[in-house]
């Protein structure tokens, strides 16, 4: 949980090495590292062709490029504008149009009276000061049954990956419901983020008390790397990195992230 401010100024400086060193696909919509793509996982809606959708925390608004070659009318918005200058030029190579603003998750309000189909987010819920208001500003922001797709932080993923020898590997989590943050440093030090999971409870909560309805919840398994090739993965796993990679075996064994499908009845 941090402040949109010390957000803006990491990912500021962290969105050039992000985006050069993680390939993310916009010819498939990505749920988060090494996982399969809605081209699997089917979590879309079934008609993109003319769907007002809304992307928050877009980074570079891979899925919203894919939603927009679909025929959507895309919205993204993103704190930083670092990433949203990369979204533009990603939009701009894919012959697509987006509506790009710069605008904090924590400002979904800002956005009313505007109302949306599709209100999507991929793993920028952790980052929120207050994840529960921005579940409710979105569930505002959806016309009557609209949906939202949600990908966030797995609680038991926080957990520490311990290599034990001959027993194996194994998590250590001291607290499901009061998971550890991640803690991130810009360069100088003078600048931290904090991301942080929530228990899948607390979150379908959330869900409900902003007048959701839940459709499904996955846990989605990673695909097989370790035995594909480097096309299979391209073609089949729309993001991945080097980093990830060598965090497959736990990715394989504790779900990276929880992805919440609702809509607003």
């Amino acid at each position: 949980m941090t402040e949109p401010d010390d957000n803006r100024k990491y990912w500021d400086e962290l969105a050039p090495c992000y985006q050069d060193q993680t390939s993310i696909s916009t010819h498939d919509f990505h749920f988060g590292p090494l996982l399969p793509g809605n081209a699997d996982l089917r979590l879309l809606p079934e008609s993109l062709d003319g769907l007002e959708s809304l992307e928050i925390g877009c980074g570079a608004a891979q899925n919203s490029v894919y939603l927009a070659g679909c025929g959507a009318a895309c919205t993204a918005i993103d704190v930083s504008p670092v990433q949203l200058d990369h979204a533009a030029e990603l939009a701009r190579d894919a012959g697509v149009e987006i509506e790009l603003q710069a605008l904090a998750m924590e400002d979904l309000d800002q956005l009313q009276p505007r109302v949306f189909d599709f209100v999507h987010s991929t793993f920028a819920l952790p980052f929120a000061t207050d994840p529960q208001t921005v579940i409710a500003d979105a569930a505002n922001l959806l016309k009557p049954g609209g949906h939202l797709l949600l990908t966030t932080a797995h609680p038991a993923f926080a957990g520490e990956w311990l290599e034990l020898g001959d027993e194996g590997c194994g998590l250590f989590l001291r607290s499901y419901f009061d998971p550890p943050g991640d803690v991130r440093f810009t360069e100088d030090g003078t600048t931290f983020v904090r991301s942080r999971a929530r228990p899948i409870g607390e979150m379908l909560d959330w869900l409900l008390a902003a007048g959701l309805v839940l459709d499904r919840l996955v846990e989605p398994q990673p695909l097989p790397v370790p035995t594909m090739s480097p096309a299979e993965i391209t073609s089949r796993i729309p993001y991945y990195s080097d980093v990830w990679r060598h965090c497959f075996d736990q990715i394989a064994h504790i779900p990276v992230v929880v992805i919440f499908a609702a809509h607003r009845s």
